[in-house]
């Protein structure tokens, strides 16, 4: 289990995780009333906030994120209780999802369909009417967990919109995924939204630039750093450093080489599970297929299974500064942070 797994489960257990939770829920209402014809997907709490993904009738840009938080508030302060309701079946789950318009709900019909036989169904449901008469009504498929009344939604903030493919796969329609953050309290939020601007100031996108440590070129193509001379400079003392502790430590460093044999990755099993982050394959004049590589570990067991071992010689620890390949989706590319050639101080260790 992952040294993160009591933190996350705490979050998803707290108070804090229900308000982002109904926060998306209310982000979601203000989008459909002020965008007719926006058809909802999915919209979760995450570690820092929420977001929600939804097919949009028409494009929209940053500065629409100030008029849906306005319509936010103002649907806040109905003081809507969110109340939970169970279907007693899928029929009747669906009936409630199609009040909105088969075409509305799409994307709904489809997680409906996912959802295993016999497990139970339940959506969320916000409703009131407005000092002028208007009634407001919300209700999502959802299994929850909700706060009881949208008024304790008072402290959030719209932050972002990206693209986001149907169920994260490609080949379905890009929807827009509007990212927001909300806290219990007013402090909690501006302390936030403080950090985030301190963090900005020490984006590294910024820092390599303006201290010229590297650069990105459309010739060279995406994802694909080149590392100036003060750069280069400070990867090599960081590697060097990096070497030395490593060997302090009992690890003996190998090299190897950028591509490797399509025999070696279906020997390891990554042809099977991990083909989609593979750059096309290559042959040579022999038909010879050959890959870039993606990671060390395949040729590391090799250089292990060179030679018979005894368990007098275990642990045997080998680090390598490789260069891997990631066939990365333009989408995903985020300067440093995801790129297609990274280099990686990677190491592994063999024991009884």
């Amino acid at each position: 289990m992952s040294a993160l797994a009591p933190e996350k489960q705490a979050y998803e257990q707290s108070s804090l995780y229900r308000l982002r939770h109904s926060a998306a829920h209310l982000m979601a209402q203000a989008v459909t009333e002020l965008f007719p014809g926006a058809k909802l997907s999915i919209g979760p709490p995450v570690e820092n906030g929420f977001y929600y993904d939804i097919d949009l009738p028409s494009p929209i840009k940053e500065e629409d994120l100030g008029k849906i938080e306005q319509r936010m508030r103002e649907l806040s302060k109905l003081d809507m209780p969110i109340v939970r309701r169970v279907a007693k079946d899928k029929a009747e789950a669906r009936e409630i999802i199609l009040q909105e318009g088969e075409e509305a709900a799409l994307y709904k019909l489809e997680l409906l369909d996912a959802i295993p036989a016999g497990e139970e169904v339940s959506f969320y449901e916000q409703r009131a009417t407005d000092k002028q008469g208007k009634e407001h009504v919300f209700i999502d498929l959802c299994r929850g967990p909700h706060i009881e009344s949208t008024k304790a939604i008072k402290h959030f903030k719209l932050m972002s919109i990206a693209g986001a493919y149907w169920r994260g796969d490609v080949k379905n329609k890009q929807l827009t995924r509007i990212y927001g953050t909300a806290f219990e309290t007013k402090e909690e939020l501006e302390q936030y939204l403080f950090m985030l601007e301190e963090a900005k100031k020490r984006d590294h996108r910024v820092l390599g630039r303006e201290l010229g440590l590297f650069m990105f070129s459309h010739n060279v193509g995406p994802g694909l750093a080149l590392w100036l001379p003060k750069g280069a400079v400070l990867r090599d003392v960081l590697s060097d450093f990096m070497k030395q502790e490593q060997l302090k430590r009992g690890y003996l460093p190998v090299v190897t080489p950028h591509i490797a044999s399509k025999r070696l990755y279906e020997k390891s099993g990554h042809i099977q599970t991990y083909k989609e982050k593979m750059f096309p394959f290559m042959e040579d004049e022999e038909k010879e297929t050959f890959i870039l590589k993606p990671m060390n570990c395949p040729f590391h067991i090799e250089i292990y299974q060179s030679q018979l071992r005894s368990y007098r010689d275990l642990p045997v620890r080998y680090a390598e500064f490789g260069t891997v390949y990631r066939y990365e989706q333009s989408g995903e590319l985020f300067d440093l942070m995801r790129v297609r050639c990274l280099h990686m101080n990677d190491a592994h260790i063999y024991c009884t």
